[in-house]
């Protein structure tokens, strides 16, 4: 087994939307990412302190208790406004791969 060669961890904002109820709130989690020098990649969440699965499963309304939820990464809910986007910003590139975990 080989060592961690590279470990980080950043915070994520997701925003929740019950398709029962239509109720909305958005959660905090802490990403913490390792790499371990042979191509593979490890991401586990943290929610108030506690491991958890990742942030667009396994949620229920805290309103109506169904599952019919919608979820989606919301960086810019922390951090204020998205900045309005210009043909081929690389900054949107960016973000919309941070979204699917492809960078």
């Amino acid at each position: 087994m080989g060592a961690v060669h590279d470990a980080w961890s950043n915070h994520e904002v997701w925003v929740y939307e019950c398709q029962n109820c239509g109720r909305t709130w958005d959660e905090e989690f802490e990403v913490r990412h390792a790499i371990d020098g042979h191509g593979g990649e490890a991401v586990v969440y943290e929610h108030d302190g506690h491991s958890c699965t990742t942030p667009w499963t396994d949620h229920m309304c805290p309103d109506c208790q169904r599952a019919r939820v919608r979820a989606w990464p919301a960086p810019w809910r922390r951090h204020g406004p998205v900045p309005p986007t210009r043909r081929g910003d690389d900054l949107e590139l960016v973000f919309r791969l941070r979204r699917l975990h492809a960078y």
